[in-house]
């Protein structure tokens, strides 16, 4: 006869703050977005205004006329120029691909795991149904693996503060709980909050009413709407970005990082608003002041975040250009790609923040190309370059089988498998032999 029984089980857990919360939300946004999401902060909050003055974000030197150049550090203050730029995505411009494809490329290029946990990340990639659920029990799913169910738990929680949200979770309303976690509308364990939710489910619509535009109703959803929308060149004004950063060849062999920071990233108190509410707040009921003392709060979180998030992408920045010197300069034969792991453990910060602040964002190269940042660790770079070269150079006449592109990759330095190179082809956009030969002849 079965008995029942209590087994406690002591865990460790990160527990996001309401700041951490707002960091890792703007740290993710790349330029055009940060400004519609300030444009709707200032709009909202009296208390949020534009700072007309410049900010050197490597020194924090405030800078009230236009200089080129910071006078306290020497770094360069503006882009040569600003605009948008035609967007050259290095990969991913052939087929197209469904949100597990792209899901599984981004992990490998943003997220920092061990080949244990790639192994099992794949595992749970396999057993997410067509919505992204996980319906299968982590506990039996480790089970019929043979592996430790919280070697499943570290994977899953890792890829979630990466920026995968509610990657792994078993149903609509966990995915919704997890969400809405991160927005800062629930606080609370998971499972203490799905009981809550199961007895009280009109409380729970009413917070979440007012929210439902940044709402998602499964993770298939949100990887197609930010995933596949960025494979698809879903970018401002036809196929065009401004980019989030200028790499500045100021001399031969010397290169430098300028943010792109319009005046409407750079905000402060507005302190007029601020003192009518000191010499008021003694008059002011309940309710009012509650509202007040809400608003300055989130004026006070966003403008130390967004501070926040100018300084930490430039020190990236810097140290990626830093180490790809050689590259810039001499070109792609000094390509070395680069891992987060590396720039963390350089820099001094978590691999988790590395991988948030480079999210989505965009470099204009010296050559004038603004490409994703992602370029940088995308190893088969030199591969795909030399492939393009030799395609350029070939008699259009006779354009060269994958068979002789391999053999002339060979001379290059570069062995690899017929059906590697026609594979990276293909993402280059690149027509097979037979088709280059037709569209020549018309």
């Amino acid at each position: 006869m079965l008995k029942p029984q209590l087994r406690l089980h002591l865990t460790q857990r990160q527990r996001m703050v309401p700041k951490m919360i707002v960091a890792s939300e703007l740290m993710m946004m790349n330029v055009a977005q940060l400004e519609e999401r300030l444009e709707r902060l200032i709009e909202e909050n009296p208390l949020v205004e534009i700072q007309e003055n410049t900010r050197c974000y490597g020194c924090g030197e405030v800078i009230v006329v236009y200089l080129e150049r910071c006078p306290r550090c020497g770094r360069l203050l503006h882009p040569q120029e600003v605009q948008e730029f035609a967007w050259e995505e290095m990969a991913f411009l052939g087929k197209k691909r469904n949100w597990r494809e792209i899901l599984e490329e981004e992990v490998e290029t943003f997220v920092e795991l061990t080949e244990e946990e790639e192994k099992v990340f794949r595992l749970l990639l396999m057993h997410l149904d067509n919505s992204g659920f996980l319906k299968v029990s982590t506990k039996r799913l480790a089970f019929s693996l043979q592996l430790e169910e919280d070697k499943l738990l570290v994977v899953i929680e890792r890829l979630r503060q990466a920026g995968f949200t509610g990657f792994a979770a078993s149903d609509a309303l966990e995915f919704l709980i997890i969400q809405a976690l991160q927005l800062g509308l629930l606080q609370g364990d998971l499972e203490v909050l799905r009981r809550e939710i199961v007895n009280q489910p009109e409380k729970f619509e009413k917070i979440l009413a007012p929210h439902r535009d940044q709402l998602f109703f499964s993770p298939a959803q949100l990887f197609e709407s930010t995933l596949l929308g960025q494979e698809r060149g879903e970018l401002p004004e036809e196929n065009s970005v401004v980019p989030d950063a200028e790499i500045v060849e100021v001399t031969k062999s010397d290169f430098e990082v300028v943010l792109y920071t319009p005046s409407s990233l750079n905000l402060n108190l507005n302190e007029e608003v601020l003192s009518i509410y000191y010499a008021q707040r003694k008059k002011m009921p309940a309710k009012e002041l509650s509202f007040w003392q809400e608003k300055i709060q989130e004026a006070k979180e966003v403008i130390s975040c967004l501070s926040y998030r100018h300084k930490l992408l430039l020190q990236v920045l810097e140290y990626i250009v830093m180490r790809e010197s050689d590259f810039l300069t001499h070109g792609v034969r000094h390509f070395v790609p680069l891992r987060q792991r590396d720039i963390a453990e350089a820099l001094g910060i978590s691999i988790s923040a590395v991988c948030q602040i480079l999210c989505n964002k965009y470099l204009r190269f010296p050559d004038g190309v603004v490409r994703s940042v992602k370029f940088f660790f995308d190893a088969s770079y030199p591969v795909k370059e030399a492939i393009r070269k030799i395609i350029d150079t070939e008699d259009p006449r006779h354009p060269l089988s994958d068979r002789e592109i391999v053999a002339e990759l060979q001379k290059y330095g570069f062995p690899i498998a017929r059906r590697t190179c026609a594979l990276y082809r293909e993402e280059l956009g690149i027509l097979p032999s037979h088709l280059r030969r037709k569209f020549v002849s018309r």
